[in-house]
């Protein structure tokens, strides 16, 4: 059933229109900033999920909802410098008990879109992979990890929505996604990145302009808690507006403020990795535009960068410094990196209980990592999380997973805009090397999975995209 039959109720189509329009989605990302300006990220939470449950409730594609939702998430990672959230578990719940309500508002829409918009149930390519790994976490630990770690409220939180709800997702969005004959995916996700990206460098530099003082006492790049999280969305992002250049090269801007954001969000992992996005990002550009002359412009344009920073690398290296000194210092002095030590953990974990490893749930490394009450005590790098964590059935699983996922992203004729889906991917396997990255269900996974069904979806492309 839908809400639009016959051609009638021509407003509602025109709302759809809109709601999937460049410029509702630069209106959200203007609400979220401006959540974060005045540091209201409850009250930007509040309204990004009533408009949420708005679109839910009125539009089909099942996509556009998803851009409110995650730009809620990227507006509340903010929300960890506030100091109600950073004492305990206790305290979270102190903050968000009395809003519990609000709850209902986002559920009841998911619900009455299932119902206004039924669909029969299908499954991709990514399906029997998915599977497979589901499998694997929910077994991982098994004769290992005691039966109140594994049924802890966050163990349980993790196995389900890594595993078999995460599978869920993917089936929900395979059978409400249509095949993209039209382009309509390839307008909308771009756009839907993009915000996030821009929302999360307007996260950094306004984080700088609220310091500007200390800053010019003292011009140092500035630390600050959730540096991680918002490196990773950057990340996320940071391909599109190399992908959105090839019609219009003015976003190559936007690119660059998104890299400049990751680098000032103090995060080692999005110093190192974010260059390597970026290089990537550059080399596809240079690659697919055929437009030659276009392509020595970059060349040119890409030099003279290349000179200006080499030129002012006397006042950029004692600015960036301190997370410079932080990286050399976790290869260097790897006895004293917490995550050298947990590596090392995952390893003897791994060698231990070779099999099914310890588990997601396990808690024995909170010796190295002390973590909240929810949190998981995670090994920080995903190829070794798979290892200690599921032991070899994870490790046959999420290698027949990536083999998967590359065929989707890279398949037959390979175009710009899966090529750029593909890049997305790597950013985030790659933030996934030093954090937890994937294995974070939401939004980081969710939003891997999103790719993956658009990927999917954007097959029947037409031939010239």
């Amino acid at each position: 059933m839908d809400l639009l039959r016959n051609g009638e109720a021509q407003w509602l189509l025109r709302l759809r229109q809109f709601f999937a329009s460049p410029l509702c989605l630069a209106a959200q990302c203007a609400a979220g900033a401006l959540a974060v300006a005045l540091d209201a990220q409850l009250a930007g939470l509040a309204a990004l999920l009533l408009l949420f449950s708005v679109q839910m409730l009125l539009c089909d594609d099942i996509l556009v909802p998803f851009a409110p939702a995650l730009l809620a998430c990227l507006v509340m990672i903010k929300a960890t410098e506030n100091p109600s959230f950073s004492a305990d578990d206790s305290a979270l719940y102190r903050q968000f008990l009395p809003y519990w309500w609000l709850v209902f508002l986002p559920a009841g829409a998911l619900i009455a879109h299932f119902v206004l918009y039924r669909r029969p149930f299908v499954w991709g390519k990514a399906g029997p992979a998915m599977l497979a790994v589901s499998a694997a976490v929910t077994l991982g630990g098994a004769g290992t990890i005691s039966a109140a770690e594994y049924f802890a409220g966050g163990a349980l939180y993790h196995i389900f929505a890594l595993g078999f709800g995460m599978l869920l997702i993917y089936i929900w969005l395979s059978s409400a996604v249509a095949d993209d004959t039209d382009g309509r995916l390839e307008r909308f996700v771009p756009n839907m990145m993009l915000a996030l990206g821009l929302l999360a460098a307007f996260m950094v530099f306004h984080l700088y302009l609220t310091r500007l003082p200390v800053l010019i006492a003292r011009p140092q790049i500035i630390e600050f808690q959730w540096r991680n999280n918002v490196s990773t969305f950057l990340m996320l992002a940071l391909p599109f507006p190399f992908y959105k250049a090839f019609k219009q090269p003015a976003w190559l801007l936007a690119g660059l403020v998104m890299y400049l954001a990751t680098l000032l969000s103090s995060s080692r992992g999005g110093m190192l990795f974010g260059t390597v996005e970026l290089a990537l990002c550059v080399l596809f550009l240079l690659l697919a535009d055929k437009n030659k002359r276009r392509r020595l412009v970059y060349l040119g344009a890409g030099a003279l960068v290349l000179a200006a920073v080499a030129a002012c690398l006397p006042l950029l290296l004692p600015f960036f410094w301190p997370t410079i000194s932080r990286l050399l210092q976790s290869v260097l002095h790897s006895d004293q990196e917490v995550r050298i030590r947990l590596y090392e953990r995952a390893l003897r974990d791994f060698l231990a209980h070779p099999l099914f490893g310890v588990g997601i749930g396990w808690m024995g490394n909170r010796d190295i990592h002390p973590s909240k009450q929810f949190a998981l005590c995670w090994y920080h790098n995903a190829p070794l999380q798979i290892l200690g964590s599921m032991g070899l059935a994870g490790a046959a699983a999420y290698l027949y997973q990536y083999i998967v996922r590359v065929r989707i992203f890279l398949r037959r004729r390979l175009t710009k805009f899966r090529a750029t889906l593909f890049l997305a991917w790597a950013g985030l396997e790659l933030m996934s090397l030093v954090n937890p990255g994937v294995f974070a269900p939401v939004p980081y996974l969710l939003i891997l999975t999103i790719l993956v069904v658009v990927a999917e979806k954007s097959e029947k492309t037409a031939p010239h995209q």
